[in-house]
């Protein structure tokens, strides 16, 4: 794990959105990954649509970090819209990867790096087995109850996992929701409510 660095940020937009982002790069590009996290602070967010919402984060990270940045999410509360929407932003992947749904996809990042997205949430990667990274999948999209429930339940599975290094984004804006963006490398641990 040496190999990689983890940078990550919470900021508030021009407009007041809460929004968090965290990822993975090689260790030596880390600078240039820190220092364009400011620049994802003037993210506009014209739109009350979820898809579209998650489209315009998912653009903003692909352009600060393709080709730089091996994995990164990100989460956005949109403080004018939380009450007639459900959940809003949350996105998480490749950032020169095209933009897609997510699909209950386990992807393979790296050798033991494996990340999932699942509709709706939450998204995660853990640096695990696969036998382990396919059985925390199963339950990320089997878990029962309020989503808070089936988040937190997630999300302690996957620290118990992958406890060394993770990267667990949730999405959130509305009723029974919230934003997560949490991430551990060795010994850095980042952790944002939005």
């Amino acid at each position: 794990m040496n190999k990689y660095a983890l940078f990550g940020s919470a900021m508030r937009t021009p407009q007041g959105n809460r929004l968090a982002v965290a990822g993975f790069c090689p260790a030596g590009r880390l600078h240039k990954c820190k220092e364009r996290m400011e620049r994802l602070r003037d993210a506009e967010f014209y739109t009350d649509d979820p898809t579209e919402i998650d489209e315009i984060l998912a653009a903003a990270l692909s352009e600060l970090y393709g080709g730089l940045a091996l994995a990164v999410g990100a989460c956005v509360y949109i403080e004018s819209i939380s009450n007639t929407v459900f959940r809003t932003g949350g996105v998480l992947g490749r950032p020169e990867d095209s933009a897609e749904d997510a699909d209950s996809d386990l992807d393979r990042l790296d050798d033991g790096m494996w990340m999932f997205t699942a509709p709706g949430g939450p998204g995660w990667i853990a640096f695990a087995s696969r036998d382990a990274a396919e059985s925390l999948a199963a339950e990320t999209v089997s878990g029962s109850g309020a989503y808070t429930i089936r988040v937190n339940n997630t999300f302690r599975e996957l620290m118990r996992v992958s406890p060394e290094a993770y990267l667990f984004i949730s999405d959130g804006t509305g009723y029974d929701s919230f934003g997560i963006c949490a991430a551990k490398l060795g010994e850095m641990e980042l952790s944002f409510i939005v």
